[in-house]
């Protein structure tokens, strides 16, 4: 698995109590050394054996009644799907607990969605269409949809295993160049943009992990497309979101801009994150965050409130002023040069699970991309990350926050348990490119 010659013994993950490790035990008194006590005393204590005793027995009737006549077990299981605890009734099961495998981290290279989209676009350096500075209107939320809703549409993201997910996504270029956020279509097979009323095959031209942005690609001529602006925002600002489709309706909400974060930690790495008053669904993502004029200012990013629950009815959005350069690399080469890439996908020890295993807490690994550094390092499917450069993780944005410390081609060291035994796994990072590279 490693250089270490897989995992040392000594280092098992679970050990028993060393001897003599100062416990202490001590037993009843012997009936001589006990002080005599009245006899409607000891007659009434007499009575709980046999209570207890007849519980015992009803008890253990009534789990024998269950096993043997309702035949009732419990079943834990484990699949490509995700983890579930189920109650199991003469073979039908009743799932109590259900955690689905989230899509997985990267599009399949042989996914629809990745066939043909770096080479069905070429970038003339227009595509963003930035406002001039100090063009400004002020118009009504009546005449911000009216202008906005024509290039909004809505994203459709399905995977492998038939399972969706939604968001909404902006035209930028009347031949069909598409923004979105790259957590909606992740493990994505197929993807579709409905602009207009009209439905199109989406095709990936390139994605950003860091950042949350990805350009996408559909067939099409003659689109209405989005203004953007860099302009600098200050809290108070007038704003709208306009996209949240809902009911693959598109919507606009009203609000204002209730702080600018200029070092918002994101996946371990620093945004400028503007932060509003309004509570939007998880379909929200890759709406538009306008001004009073109708000009993009942000793009909407509901992962980072589902990251801060206590956050409340604050939304969140990356701000134009760096999104701008992020976009324009994505179109041009289709990823951002220097980002680094594990190659892993991994989710959160759902606690059930940690629990029915007596696993520690940490982070497992749900899928090794084929041919990735820890793929060759003998990383697998299933192992458990306890440790990540000898800081400890229990979150996914903890392993984000020491991945995105470092650069393409540093060395990533993985405190890793598998079979209970737990040993070091050490990787070169690779550079997070588009697929299609």
């Amino acid at each position: 698995m490693s250089d270490d010659k897989d995992f040392p013994q000594e280092q098992s993950a679970y050990t028993a109590p060393a001897e003599n490790g100062g416990y202490q035990f001590c037993s009843r008194l012997n009936d001589d050394d006990r002080e005599p006590r009245p006899k409607r005393e000891k007659k009434a204590r007499s009575a709980v054996g046999p209570v207890i005793a007849a519980l015992l027995i009803i008890l253990a009737a009534g789990a024998a009644f269950c096993v043997l006549i309702l035949q009732i077990t419990l079943s834990v299981h484990y699949d490509e799907t995700g983890f579930s605890v189920e109650l199991v009734r003469k073979g039908k099961r009743n799932p109590i607990i259900r955690m689905e495998e989230p899509m997985q981290g990267g599009p399949d290279a042989h996914s629809p969605a990745l066939s043909a989209g770096q080479d069905r676009y070429e970038w003339t350096g227009e595509t963003l269409r930035m406002s001039a500075d100090g063009q400004r209107d002020d118009l009504s939320f009546r005449q911000l949809y009216a202008g906005c809703a024509p290039f909004m549409g809505v994203l459709k993201a399905v995977d492998g295993l038939g399972r969706s997910r939604a968001g909404a996504a902006i035209v930028m270029s009347e031949d069909g160049a598409i923004l979105a956020s790259t957590h909606v279509i992740t493990g994505a097979s197929t993807i579709q943009v409905t602009v207009g009323g009209e439905s199109y095959e989406a095709y990936i031209i390139g994605l950003d992990y860091a950042t949350d942005l990805a350009v996408l690609k559909i067939d099409a001529q003659g689109l209405p497309t989005a203004t953007f602006s860099g302009e600098t925002v200050v809290t108070g600002d007038s704003v709208a979101v306009v996209g949240n489709p809902v009911g693959d309706v598109v919507n606009i909400t009203g609000g204002m801009i209730s702080a600018v974060n200029p070092s918002f930690d994101y996946r371990g790495f620093p945004l400028e994150v503007l932060q509003f008053g309004m509570i939007l669904g998880d379909i929200a993502s890759g709406s538009a965050l306008v001004n009073s004029s109708g000009q993009i200012i942000g793009i909407v990013n509901c992962d980072m409130a589902a990251q801060l629950p206590e956050s409340g009815g604050i939304s969140f959005a990356i701000s134009m002023r760096q999104a701008k350069s992020i976009i324009e690399e994505l179109l041009m080469n289709g990823f951002v040069a220097g980002r680094p890439s594990s190659g892993l996908t991994v989710s959160e020890l759902p606690a059930a699970y940690a629990a029915y295993y007596e696993y520690p807490t940490c982070l497992y690994i749900s899928a090794v991309q084929e041919n990735s550094t820890a793929a060759e390092a003998g990383l697998q499917r299933g192992d458990l990350i306890l440790t990540a450069n000898g800081v400890a993780v229990s979150g996914v944005s903890e392993l984000y926050a020491v991945i995105n410390g470092l650069k393409a081609g540093d060395y990533l060291t993985l405190g890793v348990c598998r079979d209970g035994e737990t040993g070091e796994v050490s990787f070169r990072l690779m550079e997070a490119i588009s697929p299609l590279k």
